[in-house]
């Protein structure tokens, strides 16, 4: 009972920074979910309630979606899904708590200077791939998307409702490839029922909270939102390697 409290608490942070910044879920349920539960079933459940809580976002944003830029992006993160898949089945988790850290760090970098991301070009579709890899390999896929919409300068109900509508578009690819891989254990399924009431629960109040916010405020809670998360991430990775 205690280890579903915990992840009910976890999810319920998790879900109110995804709701404020419209990534974060994963970045920070991850990490924190793999300290209480294999880091199997923390990827997968994570999947899964971030499917819940991306799904009602991204219908409930839907007129603010750049659908341009989540066309661009989509195709290529799916491309990336199998990856991923077989680096979850196969890495140990130092591995995967290392490459969060390396990838938050980098896009960190690339929101902090401003990079531009050319529409067209392998920059993107790169950010797209590696998203998709990361959906299935630790579930973290929103550093690499978040990097490239924020390059393209999307204000930021833009920015969040296209996040959503990626997100939401490949969870339920993802879920099928856990499936199919047998990585659908029955502690990530009731992981992941706990973490539906939890994800409700923050999701609502990050949208009290997120109307308060201006561009300028907005931009810099992203960039510290993936300052903490590369941290976090850093010091999961040092812990283990000791």
């Amino acid at each position: 009972m205690t280890l579903y409290l915990l992840a009910f608490l976890v999810l319920t942070v998790a879900a109110f920074a995804q709701a404020i910044s419209g990534f974060g879920f994963s970045l920070v349920a991850v990490p924190l979910l793999a300290m209480i539960v294999d880091p199997q079933p923390a990827v997968v459940a994570a999947t899964m309630v971030s499917f819940c809580l991306n799904a009602v976002n991204a219908y409930g944003h839907r007129r603010h979606v750049d659908t341009g830029a989540a066309r661009r992006l989509l195709l290529w993160v799916l491309a990336g899904l199998p990856v991923g898949v077989l680096a979850l089945r196969l890495l140990p988790s130092g591995a995967l708590v290392a490459t969060i850290a390396l990838v938050t760090l980098g896009c960190t970098v690339v929101v902090w200077r401003g990079w531009h991301i050319a529409p067209g070009g392998w920059t993107l579709r790169g950010a797209g791939l590696l998203s998709g890899v990361l959906t299935t390999a630790t579930a973290t896929n929103g550093p690499p998307l978040v990097a490239a919409l924020q390059a393209m300068r999307l204000e930021p109900r833009a920015f969040r409702a296209t996040l959503a509508v990626l997100f939401a578009a490949v969870s339920p690819v993802a879920v099928a490839g856990f499936l199919v891989a047998d990585l659908l254990s029955t502690r990530a399924l009731l992981v992941a029922a706990v973490g539906l009431p939890a994800a409700a629960l923050g999701g609502w109040l990050g949208n009290r909270v997120f109307a308060r916010f201006d561009a300028a405020a907005f931009r810099r809670m992203v960039l510290g939102a993936l300052v903490v998360s590369s941290a976090a991430a850093l010091v999961k990775a040092g812990a283990g390697a000791l």
